[in-house]
């Protein structure tokens, strides 16, 4: 787990939920601090180009909540977070502690308990740009090529109360070749 920001308020547990999609459990997390942010990366996966799929459920704040990727440390990453509340969604890129925002949307949010957020990563020719989803539907696309390979892992931004379930990371296969073109 880190922390980014001035203090720690926050906790991630395993806790029942008959609702989640893999039930009999889901990931809680809690956060209460007004502007730090938790994350909770997943050890031994670093991906440069990461296919990010996670189920949420957020119970309780004001917060935003999301996925990490390209995470050196917690002064390097980005990070995709959406706020229910407000329903939007924004990518945000962290550079030697300095917060930039990529790009922010409005996001159409399906009827139903769970939301799915997928994020990836890609590259085509010489750009690099990163693809948010929501409820299935492309909701922003944006262009950076900044940060490499990092860690992948999942965030809290803010009050907030959530639970996570079916969080999935691979490798994105691109379309470029393995090898260069024969020379004839």
């Amino acid at each position: 787990m880190a922390l980014v920001g001035p203090e720690s308020a926050g906790s991630w547990k395993v806790e029942a939920q008959a609702t989640a999609p893999s039930s009999p459990n889901a990931l809680a997390g809690t956060s209460g601090c007004g502007s730090c942010v938790e994350i909770l990366t997943a050890q031994g996966l670093q991906y440069e180009y990461p296919d990010l799929a996670v189920r949420i459920h957020v119970g309780s704040g004001q917060g935003r909540v999301g996925v990490v990727f390209g995470m050196k440390d917690t002064k390097n990453f980005y990070s995709t977070l959406v706020d229910l509340t407000q329903k939007t969604m924004e990518v945000i890129r962290v550079v030697e502690g300095k917060e930039t925002v990529l790009g922010q949307a409005p996001i159409k949010m399906k009827p139903v308990e769970w939301h799915a957020l997928r994020v990836q990563r890609n590259t085509i020719i010489s750009k690099d740009f990163i693809e948010c989803f929501f409820d299935g539907q492309l909701a922003l696309s944006v262009e950076d090529q900044t940060l490499g390979v990092g860690q992948v892992g999942l965030v809290m931004r803010g009050e907030t109360g959530v639970q996570f379930d079916n969080f999935n990371a691979a490798p994105l296969y691109s379309s470029r070749p393995v090898s260069p073109p024969a020379a004839y």
